[in-house]
């Protein structure tokens, strides 16, 4: 079976491309209250208590949100990664004051 001239193997690479950027393309929401955080998506809700958040872990863009006291690989699958939207601070100073850290 040939590969050449197969439109399939282009629709194939633009998915995976969009997949596996999706945040960048399509909308998500975050809200937090005094028991959890919540970031809600086309592909579902995520929910983390704040009871649950042992560190964090800010960067430029966001901040991640790990149920581990030390750093570890495992953090990215485990925790909640926040983005900021020009609120740095404010969304820094409200993460602090609900966590143990």
């Amino acid at each position: 079976m040939a590969m050449d001239n197969n439109p399939w193997w282009g629709i194939l690479g633009v998915a995976v491309l969009f997949l596996s950027g999706w945040t960048y393309f399509l909308p998500i929401k975050f809200s937090m209250d005094s028991e959890e955080i919540r970031k809600k998506s086309l592909f579902g809700t995520e929910r983390k208590k704040w009871s649950q958040v042992k560190s964090i872990v800010p960067d430029k863009y966001g901040v991640l949100l790990s149920p581990f006291p030390q750093p570890t690989r495992l953090a990215k699958f485990r925790g909640l990664s926040v983005q900021f939207s020009g609120n740095r601070e404010e969304v820094l100073e409200y993460i602090r004051a609900h966590t143990a850290e």
